[in-house]
């Protein structure tokens, strides 16, 4: 579990010039992370992994016109690869690794009883450092910091993009994390 920090600029531009009015949405905004990792040991000092995360954030605005509501998250699976230090007790991993973003994107506008589900598909890179310290012999204390930057696409509803300043909105986010967890080995 983590959280992070975010920039999401046409995203951000997109609300505020349309929705934002007494309430803009911030140039860095906060995300919750939730995640989980499959390594195995390729080498002494090389591990490959299959990460799962998936991230989300929320914007609402109440207005004389109304409530405007907008949820977005990323859900994003990569193919990690690290370089790992390792001793009695601890261990500490560097690395990387790229997948593809999933992006849902949730609107519902003032005076609409039912919103907008938008979808799409992109890509993403993450940069990571983390270490683990020993609870028992198979149970390890978990902290982490990495830093992503996620392509997610331009949403769209039947194949409708969401309109932004006569083009097509695109979502993507660049973000620095902390992490903290539990880890078990086999």
């Amino acid at each position: 579990m983590g959280i992070n920090i975010a920039s999401t600029a046409d995203l951000r531009d997109y609300i505020n010039e349309g929705w934002g009015a007494g309430n803009p949405m911030d140039d860095i905004t906060t995300m919750i992370e939730f995640g989980g990792e499959i390594g195995y040991k390729a080498g002494k000092n090389l591990q490959i992994a299959v990460e799962g995360a998936y991230a989300f954030n929320s914007y609402t605005n109440i207005t004389a016109n109304g409530k405007y509501e907008l949820n977005y998250k990323f859900i994003s699976p990569s193919l990690m690869g690290y370089y790992m230090i390792e001793g009695a007790g601890y261990s500490f991993k560097f690395g990387g690794g790229v997948g593809p973003r999933f992006l849902v994107v949730e609107e519902i506008k003032p005076f609409v009883v039912t919103g907008i589900t938008y979808t799409s598909t992109g890509f993403g890179v993450v940069a990571r450092a983390s270490g683990s310290t020993a609870l028992s012999n198979n149970v390890f204390a978990y902290i982490g910091a990495d830093a992503r930057y996620d392509a997610g696409g331009t949403p769209k509803k039947d194949g409708i993009a969401i309109p932004q300043r006569g083009r097509e909105l695109s979502v993507n986010s660049l973000s620095l994390g902390l992490k903290i967890g539990v880890s078990f080995t086999f």
